[in-house]
């Protein structure tokens, strides 16, 4: 992040809303990667049984990403969780796991599969999976997710409708989401004004991001839940903290 980057991002307000784009980055709640680490160690450290040395551990242990396909967040929080947790020696190897592996690692009573992924806006994809993810787990071992951040109502959707126990280091109420009724931050006027903006990142309708409001920020990247003008970047828009940089 430059000076240069947050100017030209500030440039493409009107002047008078310049005050308001300066509050939205003072709300901005920027997630480190010492942080991240730690959140990671603190998950693993948390679950009981767990131990690093194999004859101390209580069952069978497997991380995995929670991820539809490759390439998505939760391979790289996947990473993250393994050298947070110094696992990264390959000594540790057959502790983690591809999804398509987990079936064959007949996992039972007592044993524990550990999913990883950061961010958890509305619970909706994390539901979605569930179904084809719980098939490689028929056997029913202990089935964890870690998250960095979540917000509320996506726990709540988790909880209701998946088998997954949830560790979040993170939890956003629906005051932080800054479209929500519940959100003081920002007075009626400043809303509209920041609806106006998110249209131009090529949001169709308020109703579109009226969850994606939230102002959090990883290190390794930015939350499609977060304001579109934080990170969307289109025709009519460019991003601060873009997700795919």
């Amino acid at each position: 992040m430059t000076e240069q980057r947050i100017h030209r991002w500030l440039s493409q307000f009107d002047l008078p809303d310049l005050d308001l784009a300066a509050r939205v980055l003072d709300c901005v709640d920027f997630i480190p990667n010492e942080q991240i680490r730690t959140a990671f160690k603190n998950a693993l450290d948390s679950f009981p049984g767990w131990n690093k040395v194999a004859r101390k551990r209580k069952g069978e242990w497997r991380f995995a990403a929670f991820s539809s396909s490759a390439g998505e967040s939760g391979d790289v929080m996947l990473q993250k969780f393994r050298h947070a947790n110094n696992l990264a020696s390959s000594a540790y190897d057959s502790l983690f796991a591809h999804r398509s592996e987990l079936l064959k690692s007949n996992l039972g009573s007592g044993d524990h599969i550990v999913f990883v992924d950061d961010f958890s806006g509305t619970g909706s994809q994390i539901v979605k999976a569930w179904p084809e993810m719980a098939e490689y787990l028929p056997e029913g071992p202990d089935i964890h997710l870690v998250l960095l951040g979540a917000s509320r109502k996506a726990l709540d959707n988790i909880s209701d409708n998946t088998g997954l126990q949830v560790n979040v280091d993170i939890i956003l109420e629906d005051s932080d989401a800054v479209f929500d009724d519940a959100c003081t931050r920002f007075t009626d006027a400043d809303k509209a004004t920041l609806s106006k903006y998110c249209k131009r990142t090529g949001k169709k309708s308020s109703a579109e991001f009226a969850e994606d409001g939230f102002v959090i920020v990883f290190a390794h990247t930015c939350p499609n839940n977060t304001l579109p003008i934080l990170h969307s970047t289109g025709s009519d828009w460019e991003g601060l903290f873009r997700r795919y940089d």
